[in-house]
């Protein structure tokens, strides 16, 4: 292991001052300050002052407590953890998520065929991959290993995701999120107001509350837009601000409501606000496919009966519709939806 990896995985362990590590490892000072000064560069470690000595410790933040964990797993295990979380590494481990030959690596990461085959060997003789064909080599890797879950939160690479907003008294963010990624926010957020929900956990800080949900796999907007429209909040503000973002995918959007039964339930939706003036770019190919077994729109609402108005509606679409009018025509103004040049009101 080189200084600065010989150095982290000390500080993995725990704590040192400064003249500890001069004294323990087996490096000249000079070349442990100057690896202290690339980790302290990259956010990985911070100093504090005790008892008039400077002490050395692992930093809080999210990638540095990965990091961590990685280091002290692999030490346990026989692995040189400065090798396993180079760069070039994670980069050859990421692409064995299916099996995959030396030349497809190759040509995936831009790395030279005999580093791809060093870093292969690394990985089959650490136990995390599995070669399955040696000519030619076939390389995919072993989910079952100790690491392998670590390493992927490790890999987590940052992607542009829409942030919904609420609005309201007290604005606030709700952002769906997996387990991986909603511990990554909770290292990178505590100093900021957030609540996780389900769990009654709730700390105030500076900015919107941001309150994080936790799910199997993170939903894109259209996901969204199908789970909120069976709820009076969905139909009434949610749904209303994915359809004003412009970003839904009207084809995306049919494939999944074909998929769990909801062409009836969205193409009603989106009939009804229309009926309202509201210009939509998407729907048109639901009223087409409204051939489902009776859906009733919006269950929870049953208790408080209907208006009158929705004959029309349950006739073309098939459904048993229990929607309060005043207040998604509340939500369309107040979302500013635009609006066809010759407006009819529901």
């Amino acid at each position: 292991m080189k200084a600065r990896s010989t150095l982290f995985a000390a500080l993995s362990i725990r704590p040192h001052t400064v003249s500890d590590l001069a004294k323990k490892l087996p490096f000249s000072k000079h070349t442990i300050y100057k690896a202290l000064g690339s980790l302290s560069d990259d956010k990985l470690i911070r100093k504090r002052r005790e008892k008039g000595s400077t002490v050395v410790q692992v930093s809080e933040d999210y990638a540095a407590q990965k990091l961590r964990e990685v280091y002290i797993k692999s030490l346990s295990r026989g692995i040189d953890p400065g090798r396993l979380t180079r760069r070039s590494t994670i980069s050859v481990w990421k692409e064995l998520a299916e099996p995959r030959s030396l030349q497809d690596i190759r040509r995936s990461t831009g790395l030279s065929l005999p580093s791809v085959r060093n870093i292969v060997g690394f990985l089959v003789d650490s136990g995390l991959a599995i070669c399955e064909k040696r000519k030619p080599m076939i390389v995919v890797r072993s989910e079952k290993h100790g690491l392998s879950g670590l390493l992927g939160q490790l890999a987590w690479e940052e992607r542009t995701r829409e942030k919904v907003y609420y609005q309201g008294t007290v604005p606030f963010e709700r952002l769906l999120r997996t387990p991986d990624e909603i511990e990554r926010l909770l290292y990178e957020g505590i100093d900021s107001s957030l609540a996780v929900e389900g769990t009654g956990f709730h700390v105030r800080g500076e900015g919107k509350l941001t309150v994080l949900e936790s799910v199997d796999e993170e939903p894109g907007l259209e996901e969204l837009f199908l789970r909120e429209i069976g709820t009076p909040e969905g139909v009434e503000d949610f749904c209303l601000l994915l359809i004003g973002s412009g970003k839904l995918d009207n084809d995306r959007l049919l494939e999944l409501a074909r998929e769990r039964k909801l062409v009836n339930t969205v193409g009603c939706y989106l009939d009804i606000l229309r009926g309202m003036g509201v210009a939509l770019d998407i729907g048109e190919g639901f009223s087409r496919r409204a051939s489902e077994p009776r859906a009733v729109f919006l269950r929870e609402e049953r208790k408080y009966g209907k208006g009158g108005w929705e004959e029309e509606y349950e006739a073309k679409w098939n459904v048993d519709l229990y929607l309060d009018l005043g207040a998604i025509r509340h939500g369309v103004r107040s979302h500013g939806l635009p609006r066809t040049a010759n407006r009819s009101e529901a």
